[in-house]
């Protein structure tokens, strides 16, 4: 099954990253010790989101920039980061969700929601966000 872009944020730290979307920080510690590869997706990180930061294999945020801390945190630890996507909602609440609102790119499909544990891939330099 091919790709789909889900959206475009600001590309923050370059690389590219394909994991299982987290939430939480926690969640990003416990996954990475089972080396189950994460992208940790965040509205904003804090600096409760270090230890994920620093085991997950990219960072996804729907609000900073470049010098925003998370981009800041990304280009430090060498890991990708896409910041700044708007067509991207969080929602932290149960297990997570991504909703993609595809109305933002001029799309005819609905919305997308992504739960925890879903694949993805960022790509920190170009700031695309794909399904997997």
């Amino acid at each position: 099954m091919p790709k789909e872009l889900l959206g475009r944020g600001m590309g923050a730290s370059p690389g590219i990253a394909t994991g299982h979307i987290v939430f939480h920080s926690a969640d990003a510690v416990a996954l990475a010790a089972d080396g189950t590869p994460v992208i940790l997706v965040r509205i904003e990180t804090t600096p409760e989101d270090v230890p994920g930061m620093k085991v997950a294999v990219g960072i996804l945020t729907t609000r900073g920039g470049i010098t925003g801390d998370a981009a800041i945190v990304a280009r430090s630890l060498g890991k990708a980061c896409t910041a700044s996507c708007s067509a991207l909602r969080v929602d932290y609440t149960g297990g997570g969700t991504l909703t993609v609102l595809r109305d933002s790119m001029q799309s005819t499909a609905g919305d997308l929601v992504l739960a925890k544990g879903e694949r993805m891939t960022i790509n920190g330099a170009t700031g695309e966000i794909w399904s997997e």
